[in-house]
This record gives structure tokens, sequence and C-alpha cells, in this order.
């Protein structure tokens, strides 16, 4: 195994998982693996740590490795996951601490690359198949602490993210300017950012100064764990509208709204022509739901969900997108969370308009 040592633009413990992982694989297997840094090309290519080419014979198969320092064990994670694997450029697989048997047979249904640390695998191309499954958990002392320390991705991690994301300069103000903009508790800001500077997010520009490092990585993480952790505790609730052009006309602004998903895409490329109606909107939806005559329908194709950031900082936020609609990345994030093919191809023209420079503007 040949390992490209200070080259790999991810933090220590991830490297040594990837490296675990690798030769945990190849004592069980006796297959070879040269490993790499990964070129990022874009946010849609974000999110891989390195690039791994198999060796097995006269066969050599690539995977672009994304590395998560906590445990996969929720099966929706999996489905989000596997939801976006198309749109990469390159075969991707994850790499984890550990795989428990069930979760490693559902990634296999659902022909999910990975590695554990355990030796634990499901790799999945011509002349390569490898699948392990129900081997024990290891003991990773060096690692411990900074799993324990990954929680950044739960609800209130997530608005502290978003808030972020949409306004870097945060990174450098205090605790409860912060707190303020993501509409969480004091007490969570810290937490959060502990847990994004050992995932290597944050660092230190001058003496207690901090700025988001790796912004388009941090991106691909958040709409990747959005529907998942954060969407479910917006309240949605469903309705059908009363005609199919009941959208075109109404001003979302007096209700503290904002257009999200497929009608956010259209306002914001103009090349999607909705199919279904998402609002986020501060406050209760009651005179929204009486005035445009919403009937209650659980398959109906209008949702509300909560807003979840604060009014006030929307002034803030990085503009040049419709003030009805939501911020790029949130509509971003709604169409990625879908399966559809139109939406997925629309979600890349707000990337291609919108996020593509989150580097240089954090």
């Amino acid at each position: 195994m040949n390992m490209v040592h200070g080259l790999l633009h991810i933090p220590g413990e991830a490297e040594h998982l990837l490296q675990r992982a690798i030769e945990a694989l190849r004592q069980l297997t006796g297959i070879e693996a040269q490993i790499g840094p990964y070129q990022t090309r874009g946010l849609l290519d974000a999110g891989a740590d390195a690039m791994v080419e198999f060796e097995k014979g006269t066969e050599r198969v690539k995977y672009a490795a994304e590395v998560k320092l906590t445990a996969v064990d929720r099966f929706k994670i999996l489905e989000a996951w596997q939801d976006v694997l198309d749109i990469y450029r390159e075969p991707r697989m994850l790499v984890v601490p550990y795989m428990t048997a069930e979760m490693a047979e559902r990634c296999r249904l659902l022909k999910i690359p990975f590695l554990d640390a355990a030796g634990n695998a499901y790799l999945d191309a011509p002349g390569l198949f490898v699948y392990v499954a129900g081997r024990k958990k290891p003991d990773i002392p060096e690692l411990t602490e900074k799993v324990a320390l990954h929680q950044a991705f739960k609800p209130t991690g997530m608005r502290t993210i978003f808030a972020l994301l949409l306004n870097p300069a945060l990174a450098g103000r205090n605790y409860r300017d912060i707190a303020k903009a993501a509409g969480v508790a004091l007490g969570t800001v810290g937490w959060v950012l502990r847990d994004l500077n050992a995932k290597g997010y944050l660092h230190e520009v001058l003496r207690g100064e901090k700025r988001l490092y790796n912004p388009d990585r941090l991106m691909q993480e958040w709409v990747a764990f959005y529907p998942v952790k954060l969407r479910p505790k917006l309240n949605a609730r469903r309705f059908r509208a009363p005609h199919p052009d009941w959208w075109k006309n109404i001003d979302l602004g007096k209700y503290q709204a904002r257009w999200g998903g497929e009608v956010a895409a259209d306002k914001l490329t103009g090349y999607l022509k909705p199919a279904t109606f998402t609002i986020y909107l501060h406050g209760k939806p009651d005179r929204l739901i009486l005035e445009q005559r919403l009937r209650p329908d659980v398959n109906g194709e209008v949702e509300i969900l909560e807003a979840f950031w604060d009014v006030a900082e929307e002034a803030a936020w990085q503009g040049g997108y419709p003030n009805d609609a939501v911020p790029p990345l949130l509509a971003y994030a709604d169409l990625m969370a879908t399966t559809d093919s139109r939406n997925l191809e629309t979600a890349r023209m707000i990337h291609d308009r919108y996020l593509a420079n989150a580097e240089n503007q954090a």
C-alpha cells in the first residue's frame, strides 16, 4: 500500500481511518491499494477525501473515498447518500469506523461501496467484487475521542452550519451573534464550532479569529444530511391547491414566507416548470392557508415547512437571487433530496450559477 503523505487535504484522524480500512482489507483479501489526493472540481464533486486505486491481478479500479468518522447507523442516511451517487463523475465509496452486518447488507442492496476499519467491505466493479460483513467492531483508541465529538449534524448543528455557510463572516464573530443568526441556543454554538474544528472545517487565521475552511465540502455534507436530520424537524404539512396556476401571483413576503424546492429552482434558473410547491414560513401558516384556499391533503402538491433561520439575518446573506426564494443552498438541498432527474439537472445549474465559488466567498 502506497500512502501519499502530506498531500491529502483531510484531518489526520480521517487519514488514519482510511489507512486502517485499506490495511484491514489487504489482510483479509490480499487486495493492494494505492491512495492519493482527490482533486475537487466543484460542489457536485466535493466531499471526497482521497482517490483509492485497488489492484487485483492486472485489474485496476478507482474509487473516490469519502471518510466519515461517525458510524452510519440509520438506513435513511444510506438512502440519502445513495440518491446522489449518480451525479459524481467517479465511482465513490464510504469509509467508516464500523458497519454492522445489517447496515452492510443494506449497502449491498443499495449498491453503495464501503470499507470499515474491521475489514467489512462491499466493492463491486468490473474485475473486482468484495463483500465482507459481520466482523467484530474494532478498537480504535486514537479515534474514540474524535468520533464522540461529531455531533454538528444534529438539527441545531445543521441550523448553525447553514448560517455559517450563508454568511461565512459569522465564523469570526462571537457566540452570541452566531446563535442569533442561526436561531439556536447560545450553548449550542460552542460544541458545533468545536466539532467543525475537529473535522477540519474551521481554522484560525489570526489569534482568536476563525474562518471556514473547505466550505465546498461542508456544503456537500450539509446537503446530504439535510433531508434526514433537519427537514423532518420542520413540521411539514401538505395541502392541495385550488387550481394549477394558484402560485404565480402570490406575494409570499406578506406571509413572512419564501419559496423552496421547485418554485425556487424556477426563479433561480428559469429552467424548471414546477410540479410541486414548497414553502418555508415563519410563524403560523393559518393566514396563508385560508387566503390561498389550500385544503389539507397528505398527498397534496403543496408543502409548508417552518423556516429555520432568523429573518433579520437575511440582509447579511450573499444576494443575487430573488427575495421571494430561499437561498440557493436550501433550494439545491431540496432538489437533491428527490430522485427526479429533472430536479438533479436543475440542481447542477443552481450549483454552477450560485454555489460554485464557495471557497472564494469564505
